[in-house]
């Protein structure tokens, strides 16, 4: 889900007076996607309190039923997901740093914010832990598993990664990702934990687990979001307790009306919209990385 900043747009009604011939400003079109995106959000808490009751009655149905053989691809594509095409799984995880170096990067809506008072770093099997939860629906998280993807594969080593898109329903319908919820990864200097609450039709999939409850509740609120209203939505990223993101870093309009394969063959191209989005986002979690693993800000 979004973390933009929610700025007043002024005192005058978008489209007062105006010739309704003239087209609206780049404030006016800044105001009603922030009102969109702020409709959005609320649509997607309200479910997930709906969806408790269900995703509660789901986790003890899995623990009667875990002596059931499960067809797994079958479930995936009744659920909305796919095994992400080798081809495309190559070029998310090979993007050269040179590449990365040169993305120019444009205007990012939310940033990765400082731990402000941080304790002991999260560590998970000795390693410095991250904790990814999203949803396959929210087009937001849709837009910030790219540059999760290609950052940690400068870490460690990607399987199992799925392709789906966001909600047909949703602002932005329809944005094609990758999704983690069967997703594997190996690093011997990361761990990692992803949660996907809901597949593509906002149904329950992943229950959340103990310690995202955790970190939701203390990082997925004021001052790391914009306000008390916010608090609790996704995506939301921790980088060892030391680096948050509550957010998208790029809006998922980049890659509306692209395909998997064609936002991925994009990603080594550092003058493409995309990788400007995706690898320029990718850099700043790396960044964040290394200053956690080395204290350097530096990618490799």
């Amino acid at each position: 889900m979004p973390r933009t900043p929610h700025g007043r747009a002024g005192s005058k009604s978008p489209g007062k007076d105006r010739d309704p011939r003239q087209k609206p400003s780049a404030r006016e079109r800044i105001a009603a996607e922030r009102a969109a995106i702020r409709r959005a959000e609320a649509r997607r808490r309200l479910r997930r309190r709906l969806l408790l009751p269900i995703v509660s009655v789901a986790a003890v149905a899995a623990i009667t039923a875990a002596l059931v053989v499960v067809k797994v691809t079958s479930a995936q594509q009744a659920n909305g997901e796919s095994m992400a095409p080798a081809a495309v799984v190559r070029q998310i995880t090979t993007v050269p740093t040179a590449v990365l170096a040169r993305v120019s990067g444009g205007p990012l809506a939310a940033g990765l914010q400082e731990v402000r008072t941080p304790g002991r770093p999260l560590v998970i099997g000795g390693k410095p832990a991250i904790v990814f939860v999203s949803e396959e629906s929210c087009p937001f998280c849709a837009a910030e598993r790219w540059p999760l993807a290609v950052a940690l594969s400068h870490f460690g080593t990607w399987s199992h990664l799925g392709a789906t898109r966001s909600s047909a329903t949703d602002i932005y319908p329809s944005t094609a990702t990758l999704s983690f919820r069967t997703a594997r990864y190996q690093s011997a200097t990361l761990s990692l934990r992803t949660t996907e609450l809901a597949d593509s039709l906002g149904r329950p999939l992943q229950a959340q687990t103990p310690l995202d409850t955790r970190l939701v509740s203390t990082f997925d609120v004021p001052p790391y979001v914009n306000s008390a209203d916010q608090s609790g939505a996704v995506p939301f990223l921790d980088i060892a307790n030391r680096y948050i993101l509550a957010g998208a870093q790029y809006s998922p309009q980049v890659l509306a009306g692209l395909s998997t394969s064609q936002i991925a063959r994009q990603l080594s191209d550092p003058s493409s919209p995309v990788a400007r989005a995706i690898d320029g986002s990718a850099r700043l979690i790396i960044a964040a990385i290394n200053q956690v693993l080395h204290g350097q800000t530096a990618g490799r």
